[in-house]
């Protein structure tokens, strides 16, 4: 027994398996422990061109140019400007160093803002803007869409924002933007800001006098909007109602602009866009449990109201350059062979897919379809 003993202990310190496996395990682990992996990140994107914030271009292009880095490959690169795809680029690329795109982009007079965005596996990246403001040469502006042979457009944009209570930032951004857009897309803009109500009225019987010589017409408005007594209204910069029934002698009816266009224009195609709240925000003003139905307006066979929200519902400001529906506006009013309808569902499901809980609504019916741009 003795002997047996001996010959284990002998086999153990003789380097046997079973006596090297534990040092083979912790040289394994160690080594293990000793390999790195770079994470991977979304891309990274850097401004080559413009090289600062802001920059001033007097032709009708900028070529712009970023220099995009990604450890996972990249499989879309995308340049948009003021919110609208101006491309759809689809490409792969793994390299430390990072690899140099360029696009020339097309400018509206104005200000212009470029960013790029790039995805990967791993997500997307978005680079900080630049803007270019675009003071084309008077030779250069003739260079423009051309209206349509069988639509004479005419559009009128209010935005109203420097309000004594209650101002709002955005609106003449917006109403800037989207007169920029309209004038692209062979309309011809009257553009008004900040209108006390004597302006205003002046503005629509200017508007209604020319829109008799249009068969399309538009009305676009940003700023402050009453929503009292089931009725809609535009409000003017130096309206501040005190008191319910002040709202019918210090505000302009929505009720009034569309039934005015139908019959300016009665047999041609009117639209209303409205980025105005719907709701009556003077809560002192409520009798009773809650605020009176709201009233349909109810315009003629050829008109159509997209308001920004429903009845009784905020229409928010944003905290970016746009408000929230005028962003996705511009966002899809440009793009092709796009009917009203399904202009009004991609607002829905871009406002949706930012997080947004403000569904665009609609009143009214064309005589047929109507496009903004139509191939």
């Amino acid at each position: 027994m003795k002997s047996r003993l001996t010959l284990l202990i002998c086999c153990l310190h003789a380097g046997s398996p079973l006596a090297a496996q534990p040092s083979i395990i912790s040289s394994a682990s160690s080594e293990w422990v000793s390999l790195k992996k770079e994470p991977l990140t979304a891309p990274i994107i850097s401004w080559q061109a413009p090289a600062v914030k802001q920059v001033i271009e007097h032709g009708l292009t900028a070529t712009v140019k970023v220099r995009v880095q990604a450890v996972d490959a990249m499989t879309r690169l995308q340049f948009i400007r003021n919110g609208i795809e101006l491309n759809r680029e689809t490409r792969g690329f793994k390299r430390e160093g990072g690899v140099e795109f360029s696009e020339v982009i097309p400018l509206v007079a104005g200000a212009n803002e470029i960013y790029v965005k790039a995805t990967n596996a791993i997500g997307s990246s978005k680079s900080e803007p630049r803007i270019i403001i675009c003071q084309p040469d008077s030779a250069q502006l003739v260079v423009t869409v051309p209206k349509s042979s069988a639509q004479k457009r005419l559009a009128l944009v209010v935005a109203n924002g420097n309000y004594g209570r209650y101002p709002l930032r955005n609106p003449t951004n917006d109403g800037k933007a989207v007169k920029q857009q309209l004038e692209t897309l062979g309309f011809t803009v009257i553009y008004k800001e900040n209108q006390p109500l004597r302006e205003l009225k002046h503005t629509f019987d200017a508007f209604m006098t020319e829109l008799g010589t249009h068969n399309v017409g538009l009305f676009y408005y940003a700023g402050h909007g009453l929503m009292v007594g089931g009725e809609n209204y535009v409000q003017p910069v130096d309206a501040d109602p005190r008191a319910e029934p002040d709202v019918e002698f210090e505000c302009y009816p929505l009720r009034q602009i569309v039934a005015r266009m139908a019959y300016a224009n009665a047999r041609g195609t009117n639209l209303v866009f409205w980025d105005a709240c719907r709701n009556n925000p003077y809560r002192s003003w409520r009798r009773g449990g809650s605020e009176p139905m709201f009233a349909p307006v109810q315009p003629a066979v050829g008109t159509m109201i997209v308001f920004a929200t429903e009845p009784g519902k905020q229409s928010y400001d944003g905290d970016g350059q746009n408000g929230l529906f005028t962003s996705e506006l511009l966002k899809h009013m440009n793009q092709p062979n796009v009917d009203i309808f399904e202009l009004v569902d991609r607002i829905d499901q871009g406002l949706e897919e930012r997080g947004f809980k403000q569904p665009p609504y609609l009143e009214g019916r064309l005589r047929g379809k109507f496009m903004f741009k139509a191939n």
